[in-house]
């Protein structure tokens, strides 16, 4: 699982900030937009988030990893003792191939929504920093909507504010 990927997904659905002021009938709305991965690489508290999610994750790979040694051994120690074995002692060891076998999927399951889960847990207090400070620029500018760069097809190159936010991310990364 690609953690910069997935946050930025969580980052393209959570960052669009749209509030409607109340304007006079002929003002032009001030829309902008925002390249969300820029601003998740410099946001505070996401290269701790990072390093708890890669080493959770790799404790996951490495449970999956034994689980699947402990099959590849069943099934190479399972032919070496096939001539010895009764056709109920087979049928058993087969069983038993196949139980282990499924309980590696239902793991390697179980282990992909708790990777998404805590991912998600990690990066909330992250995507909320840089909400509240999206926010905090829209309010100062009179912006009425910042989109992210990903849902925009075509725009011109200064409504791009996206180097602003990541100055003054780096700025409250550097004051934590």
């Amino acid at each position: 699982m690609n953690f910069r990927v997935c946050a930025a997904t969580v980052a393209a659905v959570g960052l669009v900030a749209f509030a409607m002021p109340a304007r006079a009938q002929g003002t032009a709305l001030k829309v902008v937009y925002v390249n969300t991965q820029s601003l998740l690489a410099v946001a505070p508290g996401r290269a701790a988030a990072e390093s708890t999610y890669n080493k959770d994750y790799q404790a996951w790979g490495e449970e999956l990893t034994k689980m699947g040694q402990e099959i590849q051994q069943m099934i190479s120690d399972y032919p070496k003792a096939e001539p010895t074995l009764t056709d109920a002692a087979k049928q058993m060891r087969q069983k038993a191939i196949q139980t282990k076998q499924q309980a590696y999927t239902d793991r390697q399951g179980q282990l992909s929504q708790q990777a998404q889960d805590r991912e998600n847990e990690l990066m909330a207090p992250v995507m909320q920093t840089v909400k509240e400070l999206l926010e905090k620029i829209r309010m100062e500018n009179g912006y009425a909507l910042i989109l992210d760069s990903q849902a925009v097809v075509a725009a011109d190159k200064n409504l791009d504010i996206t180097d602003n936010v990541v100055a003054r991310l780096k700025i409250a990364a550097a004051a934590k």
